[in-house]
């Protein structure tokens, strides 16, 4: 699988998640929204050191500048909802703005950047996408621990 397919499968992931959201019950909640954090940090780590980089020279800077941005809104929801998500009202408005920030950036992504970038040759990112994912696995446990300690429960 190349890296542009693990991505788009990264975002059919983080949607399949939002649904399932919808269907968990809420004493089991608490635990899906670190699954939400783990996914979403992962594929926001993968995006901003191997993808993005790329990315600026391909699709623009600016449109890349917003991306990231997007990043950043998603990523303090997610230490807000980390915070929060033993408290089912806050947990769960949370979860509806970071969904709608989700769609709205997977849309764009997979609308501008990514058919773009599918168009490179794949040794443009370097490294092989899994090795890329294995590396990005290791920074999220970081960005993690960012998250986690920066959101008390």
């Amino acid at each position: 699988m190349n890296l542009i397919d693990v991505l788009i499968q990264q975002h059919r992931d983080a949607e399949a998640l939002f649904e399932a959201w919808r269907h968990t019950p809420d004493e089991e909640k608490p635990e899906l929204c670190l699954r939400l954090a783990e996914t979403l940090t992962l594929h926001t780590t993968l995006e901003e050191r191997w993808v993005y980089p790329v990315a600026r020279t391909v699709v623009g800077g600016p449109h890349i500048d917003f991306a990231v941005e997007e990043h950043g809104e998603m990523m303090q929801l997610l230490s807000e909802l980390l915070r929060i998500r033993h408290d089912a009202r806050r947990r769960d408005a949370t979860v509806r703005q970071l969904e709608a920030v989700v769609a709205q950036h997977m849309s764009e992504e997979e609308r501008d950047v990514l058919p773009r970038l599918r168009k490179m040759d794949s040794g443009v990112f370097g490294p092989s996408s899994d090795e890329i994912v294995r590396s990005a696995s290791d920074a999220r446990s970081e960005a993690m621990r960012q998250l986690e300690t920066s959101a008390p429960v």
